[in-house]
């Protein structure tokens, strides 16, 4: 797998941006002041976001998003920052978006 979350989330404070979207077969897409940009590096592969969720999500969350296709939690990274993780089904794929708490 190409991408780490610990990396994304540094990603997104380093370049002051609000989120970053994951779906399987495509780049990351980071959001900047409301604005999208796709990473410049490889496309998820097939079942790489559901890792990459299994990776972070307490088990319940994980079991919520596969039964009802839909659950959030919050994340802390670092010291004092918190992403709101939601992940969520669409046209049978797994979507993640982790988005800065302010």
């Amino acid at each position: 797998m190409s991408y780490e979350l610990p990396d994304l989330m540094q990603l997104i404070l380093a370049e002051r941006g609000e989120a970053v979207r994951l779906h399987d077969g495509e780049a990351p897409v980071l959001e900047i002041r409301g604005q999208f940009y796709r990473i410049e590096g490889p496309r998820l592969e097939q079942g790489d976001t559901e890792t990459l969720l299994r990776s972070i999500a307490p088990s319940d969350a994980f079991q919520e998003v596969m039964r009802n296709g839909i659950t959030a939690f919050e994340q802390r990274h670092g010291e004092a920052t918190f992403f709101r993780i939601l992940a969520f089904r669409e046209d049978g794929s797994l979507r993640l978006e982790l988005r800065r708490v302010l």
